[in-house]
């Protein structure tokens, strides 16, 4: 019965993004337009709060427009923000047959204002994950789409969606590490995230430095390798940790 209620819940966010019923804000991205909810949108993403309470046009004419981003990209934002994931979805079958479990807030980095703590009325979102070879369905080409939602996540301050692309990139990088895409995703990684966030940084990192052998003799690899040297010498380091002489 519980479970009935949740998924219940989940298709009632789900039609509401998808039917703009009730909305009260119009979020724009290219051709792309959302009849959201301040509440909803608001309470999952830090940058919407500061947008309608300190905005211009947002407070006056009621809509927020991002030109300098991704239309495909900020589609499955708003889909996470609205159904608590976004494709590829996790397996469902590894959360014991419920689609959506309770996470707490992101913790803030020092370099941002800090969240007010609040209440949710949205789906729940994973918070931990079991550990299984379970691969993530879909193609190569997803590596580069968790990479920019993690960009963004970070930029629009997306709770809990960083968390979770952490995962979904570990789990593709598991099943593509030998794809040209993985080195293309690496690059944006490291070209878009700051040194302290390791996030995805130690995930492109282990993934290497398990494959190092086939890895290092690929010429996108050795240009990843050559132009960020903090990837370089965490290698380095390591492997000599982990005994390698």
């Amino acid at each position: 019965m519980a479970e009935a209620a949740r998924n219940q819940l989940y298709l009632t966010f789900k039609n509401l993004l998808a039917s703009g019923k009730f909305s009260d804000l119009t979020v724009t991205c290219g051709p792309d337009s959302y009849k959201v909810h301040k509440n909803v949108v608001c309470s999952r993403a830090e940058f919407f709060s500061r947008a309608v309470k300190f905005g211009g046009k947002e407070t006056e004419q009621g809509s927020v427009d991002l030109p300098e981003d991704e239309p495909a990209i900020v589609k499955l934002m708003m889909q996470y923000i609205y159904e608590g994931e976004y494709d590829p979805a996790l397996p469902d079958n590894e959360l014991g047959g419920s689609t959506k479990i309770t996470v707490p807030p992101t913790p803030t980095p020092p370099h941002k204002k800090s969240r007010v703590a609040r209440q949710m009325f949205v789906p729940a979102t994973p918070t931990s994950f079991p550990h299984s070879s379970l691969p993530i369905p879909g193609t190569s080409t997803q590596l580069m789409v968790h990479a920019k939602l993690y960009e963004i996540a970070d930029k629009y301050d997306v709770v809990g969606l960083k968390e979770l692309v952490i995962e979904k990139f570990k789990r593709a990088c598991h099943s593509f590490w030998n794809d040209p895409s993985f080195a293309n995703a690496a690059h944006h990684v490291f070209s878009t995230t700051p040194e302290h966030d390791k996030g995805l940084r130690d995930i492109v990192s282990k993934t290497i430095a398990e494959h190092m052998a086939e890895l290092v003799k690929k010429p996108e690899v050795e240009a990843l390798l050559t132009e960020f040297n903090g990837l370089a010498f965490g290698l380095l380091k390591m492997k000599t940790e982990a005994g390698w002489k």
